[in-house]
């Protein structure tokens, strides 16, 4: 497979030879070469930047898929508009976060029950009972501490204050005394709640420039009432280093990068979803 250089229509090869999105097609079950090479056909369509726009608007507050695939492909295909495309992801990115700030902050009443039943990173904590019986809720924040430490690898340290308040599904809280306790399995959300206490700019700023699930971290922001200020600077600085640093690279030394990642395309697929598994181990981790 080749990727057109060219920013028209007309010189990308025939369709003859070529499939719908004028890529040698290819076998079905080779989906995220598929993949790919729908995402690059974006470049050259009157609706890149729409696609981008909404892509990188999604990811910061529900959807899955980060934009960086979009961003790369448009960015190697078009090299001359890199910074166009970086700015665009950026602001989308970031006003995306704001929303999942709004989510946070305002809707997580009506919303807060259907993230904790199916989002991963939103489960329930779980405390078990010297009896086995298991009671969820969520840890009130007045009954944890969290803060995170380097000695030598990064690690989130969680203190318990006792007896442990649970806010239940139907907003009553019950107390438990620590005598009837065997074991608390503490989820991310109430841990990340904890950390803001201490570290708010810190961990939108990690989140925002690494795999971490960004979206977990702008809900977040918004439930635990962080300062907004500063969430949309920290998302601004981290979310435009790690877009501008993508489209950039891509755009400088594109046309040298593309043979290696003709060539390798399979590794670079495999690398990419090791990163995406890994920003969810992390979010894992802070169980």
């Amino acid at each position: 497979m080749t990727i057109p250089t060219s920013s028209h229509e007309s010189r990308l090869p025939r369709a003859e030879s070529r499939g719908a999105t004028g890529h040698k097609a290819v076998p079905w079950w080779h989906w995220h070469r598929r993949l790919y090479d729908w995402v690059v056909h974006w470049a050259y369509t009157s609706h890149a930047q729409i696609a981008l726009f909404l892509l990188a608007f999604a990811e910061s507050s529900f959807f899955p898929v980060p934009p960086d695939v979009l961003l790369a492909a448009m960015s190697l295909g078009n090299p001359k508009k890199w910074l166009r495309f970086a700015l665009l992801c950026s602001i989308a990115s970031v006003v995306g976060g704001c929303f999942g700030y709004i989510i946070g902050m305002f809707l997580w009443a009506g919303l807060g029950n259907l993230f904790h039943d199916h989002v991963p990173g939103f489960s329930r904590d779980v405390v078990v009972l010297t009896s086995g019986q298991e009671v969820q809720g969520l840890i009130e924040q007045k009954c944890i501490d969290a803060q995170m430490s380097f000695n030598p690898s990064p690690k989130f340290e969680k203190t318990l204050t006792y007896p442990i308040v649970l806010s239940m599904r139907d907003g009553q809280s019950q107390s438990v005394e620590q005598q009837s306790i065997k074991e608390v399995k503490i989820n991310p959300f109430t841990t990340v709640g904890a950390l803001y206490e201490k570290y708010d700019w810190e961990i939108v700023a990690i989140a925002g420039f690494t795999p971490i699930p960004y979206k977990v971290i702008t809900v977040t922001a918004g439930v635990f009432k962080i300062n907004f200020i500063v969430f949309c600077i920290a998302s601004v600085l981290s979310r435009s280093a790690r877009f501008f640093m993508v489209a950039g690279l891509l755009g400088w030394k594109g046309e040298e990068i593309k043979p290696v990642l003709e060539k390798y395309f399979n590794w670079f697929s495999f690398a990419f979803v090791i990163l995406l598994v890994l920003g969810f181990l992390v979010i894992k981790w802070l169980h």
